[in-house]
Formats: C-alpha cells, structure tokens, sequence
C-alpha cells in the first residue's frame, strides 16, 4: 500500500514538474499547473509541499527523486525567502546525507554549517555534530581524491 501511495504521488509530482531555467544569474522555477499557482498565492505552502515530498521520497527508497525534490524546495526558498534562509539548512543537509559523491556532500554540509552558525550558540552540541559530520565528509573526499596506494 505505501509502494501504491507513493507510486500515485509520484505520478502527480510528475505531472506538476516544474521547469527550472537560468535568468540574470538566479535559477527560477517556473512549475505549471496547480503548483504554479500554489507559489504564487501561498509560498509557504509549496515549500512545506515540496519537503514533505522530499521526505516521501526518501522513506520509500527514491534517493534520486529525494535528491531533485529537496532541490526544488530549496530553489523555492531561495526564490521567495532569500539566500541563506535558516529554513534551508535542513533540506541541504538532507541531500547532503542522501548524495553519493563526497565532494558535493562536503560542498552541501559546508553551506548548511554557514547558515547554522549564524542561528545556533557556539556552544550547541548541534553545532558541533554538524561540524563533526562536515570534517568525516572531507576526510571522505580526501581519501577519494588522494587514494592511497
């Protein structure tokens, strides 16, 4: 039941995929549909929308679906919220766990630290796992770059 679920989701989030074009620099996401106009009448919503499908995503299995969704949510905050929003530390660190390559999960987890020192003490144990994680995933890209022989 939750594979059909999910299926039917998937359907619909295909159908509503939205078109992302670079403009003046910025990428802009140009959904059609009801989608659309969720943006344009209710933001929030379709942030809230597009993590929650996200997360659908990955509890099934669908790294890659997960992967393009978080993606699309965080063009969404950036679009309507500003660069470097605190609401978008969550989301790159989502994608940050969930992507193979680990040169761009340090370059995911070192964008989400940035935003987290400006909202968290310095002090905050979540801070400083967020920082550990960072460190492991150099490490990783490291070894990757540099294997040893």
């Amino acid at each position: 039941m939750p594979f059909l679920f999910a299926l039917i989701v998937l359907g619909l989030a295909v159908a509503f995929a939205g078109e992302v074009r670079a403009q003046d620099s910025k990428a802009v996401v140009h959904p059609p549909g009801v989608v659309g106009e969720l943006g344009q009448t209710n933001p929030d919503a379709l942030i809230a929308w597009q993590l929650w499908l996200a997360e659908l995503y990955e509890r099934e299995g669908l790294i890659d679906e997960a992967i393009q969704t978080y993606e699309a949510a965080l063009l969404s905050i950036l679009q309507f919220r500003g660069q470097g929003h605190v609401s978008m530390a969550d989301p790159m660190v989502r994608v940050a766990r969930l992507t193979r390559d680990p040169e761009t999960r340090v370059r995911w987890l070192g964008s989400a630290l940035r935003i987290r020192e400006v909202t968290w003490e310095a002090g905050d144990s979540r801070l400083i796992a967020l920082r550990m994680e960072l460190a492991r995933a150099e490490q990783g890209a490291e070894i990757r770059r540099y294997p040893q022989t």
